[in-house]
């Protein structure tokens, strides 16, 4: 195979990567920048949550774990979505927390009655959209006892969001290569090249100036 064959089968293919990477990444890209929107101009779009309080009967065992007590007492009250821990401040109820871009569940378990009260919140499509914009899981400021994921449903979500982060860098790879073969083109690529590596890196390293 020549040289100038190799280089032709490897601008065909790259062609065809960047195209199908970026359909595949089409609605997520969208969802990101229009969940963006959302977040950086909160005037722009009114959404209240919704509080939904019930109150259900569970089977509280005392000699579990903790953890295991919490996701114990979610698979008797059906909810799906992450389960987060906190450290229990009143020795009179036990209480956690579901979370899912879609819907926080607020349970607390009154131990003399074993009676789940369910504070149910579920956020408008903004703030669904802006909760997919962040939603991992898993975060620190959480203060987790076990960082993990515990719901299939988030797994999911992370590989989807791994592959798109990964294709977003292939995007990128493949478009300066095409830029930079167009000889037209160059000076342009050039320029918007320098002027989004500027500007990304004064809010990289430039903030710690001020």
């Amino acid at each position: 195979m020549s040289k100038g064959t190799a280089i032709k089968g490897f601008e065909k293919w790259n062609r065809k990567i960047h195209i199908y990477l970026g359909l595949f990444m089409l609605l997520f890209l969208w969802l990101f920048s229009v969940s963006g929107l959302f977040m950086n101009h909160p005037k722009w779009f009114h959404g209240k949550m919704e509080r939904t309080p019930e109150d259900h009967p569970v089977t509280y065992e005392g000699e579990m774990d903790p953890v295991a007590r919490a996701h114990d007492l979610k698979e008797q009250l059906g909810l799906e979505g992450e389960l987060l821990l906190r450290a229990q401040r009143n020795p009179q109820k036990f209480f956690f927390m579901i979370f899912r871009p879609n819907h926080r569940f607020g349970v607390s378990v009154d131990l003399a009655t074993n009676v789940a009260t369910i504070n149910n919140v579920k956020p408008q499509t903004v703030g669904v959209l802006a909760d997919l914009h962040t939603f991992t899981g898993t975060r620190a400021i959480w203060n987790e006892p076990v960082q993990e994921r515990d719901w299939f449903m988030t797994r999911i979500w992370s590989f989807s969001i791994d592959a798109v982060s990964i294709g977003v860098i292939i995007m990128v790879i493949s478009s300066l290569y095409m830029g930079f073969k167009s000889k037209e083109s160059r000076r342009w690529v050039v320029g918007s090249l320098a002027a989004g590596v500027i500007v990304c890196s004064f809010f990289i390293w430039g903030l710690r100036a001020f």
